[in-house]
C-alpha cells in the first residue's frame, strides 16, 4: 500500500535506524515492496529510479551506480540485457548466506536478499527487478541497508524503446569501469560478475559490452 511505503520512508528520513530495527528483515522487505507508488528522481541509461533522501549518488556509469549511504557505499548494478531477454534468475544456492536469506517474488519479479558475516562486517546482497545492490556494512546498518536497497530496486522503471536500441545497435557500447569496493580488512572475497545472476541465452549474438565485472584487488 502507498501509505506503508510513505510511512517507511518517513521512518528512514526522520528517525534513522531506531524504529526500523524493531522490524524483522522479512518485514522490512515486505513493506518496501508493498506499494504501487512510483517515485522517480534519477535517470540513467535505459531506466529511471528513485533515490531516497539520505542516499547520495557518487558515480553513474551507465548501468552501475556508486551510492553513498551513512558511512559506507552501496553498489548498484542494472542488467538491461537480462531484462530485455527476460532471463530467469539463477538462484545461487551454493553461495554462503548463513546469516540471512530470503527469496522475493512479487508481480512477476523475482529476487533474493542474502547476508553473510565477514569478520566484523556483513556482506549484503540484494537481487531484484533485474538489478542488484551489494555492500559491506556493520550489523546496526543491515536493516536500513535492506530498506533503502529494496526501495531503490523496486522503483526501477525500464525504458523499453531505448533498451531495444542499445541491445540491437552494436555501435552503442557502455564504458567499462572498475570500482574499489570497501570490504573488511583481509577479506579475499570478490564481487561477482552480475550477468551470472541470470540464466543467459546460449545463442545471444548481441555485442553490447556491459560493465559487469567488479573485483576487489
Amino acid at each position: 500500500m502507498k501509505r506503508k511505503l510513505l510511512l517507511l520512508l518517513s521512518i528512514l528520513m526522520i528517525s534513522g535506524c531506531t524504529n526500523i530495527n524493531n522490524l524483522s528483515y522479512s518485514e522490512l522487505i515486505d513493506q518496501s515492496l508493498d506499494s504501487d507508488l512510483v517515485l522517480l528522481n534519477e535517470v540513467s541509461t535505459g531506466y529511471k529510479y528513485y533515490l531516497p533522501r539520505g542516499v547520495t549518488l557518487k558515480e553513474d556509469n551507465d548501468f552501475n551506480q556508486k551510492l553513498a549511504f551513512m558511512d559506507t557505499y552501496l553498489y548498484m548494478y542494472v542488467d538491461i540485457i537480462s531484462y530485455y531477454y527476460k532471463n530467469e534468475l539463477n538462484y545461487r544456492e551454493t553461495e554462503d548466506f548463513s546469516y540471512f536469506y530470503q527469496n522475493i517474488e512479487k508481480d512477476g519479479k523475482t529476487g533474493y536478499v542474502g547476508i553473510r558475516q565477514e569478520g566484523e562486517k556483513y556482506f549484503v546482497k540484494i537481487v531484484y527487478n533485474y538489478a542488484k545492490i551489494e555492500a559491506y556494512v556493520s550489523e546496526n546498518q543491515i536493516s536500513s541497508t535492506i530498506s533503502y536497497a529494496m526501495i531503490l530496486l523496486n522503483s526501477i522503471r525500464y525504458n523499453d524503446t531505448l533498451i531495444d536500441r542499445i541491445v540491437n545497435d552494436t555501435s552503442v557500447n557502455s564504458s567499462e569501469i572498475t570500482y574499489e569496493i570497501d570490504k573488511p580488512s583481509g577479506s579475499e572475497s570478490k564481487f561477482s560478475q552480475y550477468l551470472s545472476e541470470y540464466v543467459q541465452e546460449e545463442d545471444d549474438d548481441n555485442d553490447v559490452v556491459l560493465p559487469d565485472e567488479y573485483e576487489n584487488e
